[in-house]
């Protein structure tokens, strides 16, 4: 396993996943860096950026590597607070909304991957303002940690 795939398995799954309908499939993309985001896609947005993977080596035939992954969502600065709490009437998906939604679909999920053994959330990030020139966007930032148990090279 690498984190190629895993990256490639939790854009899929999110954008297969009913409870994210409300997201455009193109508005959940792979990304270099966390804090970079297109103002051209759809609101809100979901990107995914690799992060560290940690080496254990076990004595014998095996080592375990630990995959962690950054997903950010960013959602337009609206009135009131629905950009982080959500509307019911009119319809907003705040931030925490969408991050609810993604822990349904990625919680212990191991995406059909081989030698995946663990995948679970391993950090959150408090949401923050993002000013800009034409528009304003709170960003919310979440991590996963996938563990594989891989042989020694």
């Amino acid at each position: 396993m690498d984190t190629k795939g895993i990256i490639a398995a939790i854009k899929t799954a999110l954008q297969g996943a009913a409870g994210l309908s409300y997201v455009a499939d193109a508005s959940i993309y792979i990304t270099p860096d966390e804090s970079l985001f297109y103002m051209t896609k759809a609101f809100p947005q979901i990107t995914i950026t690799d992060g560290g993977v940690e080496h254990v080596i076990e004595e014998g035939e095996s080592w375990e590597k630990n995959y962690t992954i950054s997903l950010s969502v960013y959602q337009l600065l609206e009135d009131e607070d629905y950009s982080l709490m959500g509307n019911a009437a009119p319809l907003i998906y705040g931030v925490l909304d969408i991050v609810a939604d993604i822990h349904s679909v990625l919680f212990d999920n191991k995406l059909s991957l081989s030698g995946i053994e663990v995948a679970v959330p391993s950090g959150e990030a408090e949401a923050v303002f993002l000013e800009g020139d034409d528009m304003s966007v709170i960003k919310k930032t979440i991590d996963y940690s996938y563990r594989s148990l891989e042989s020694n090279p």
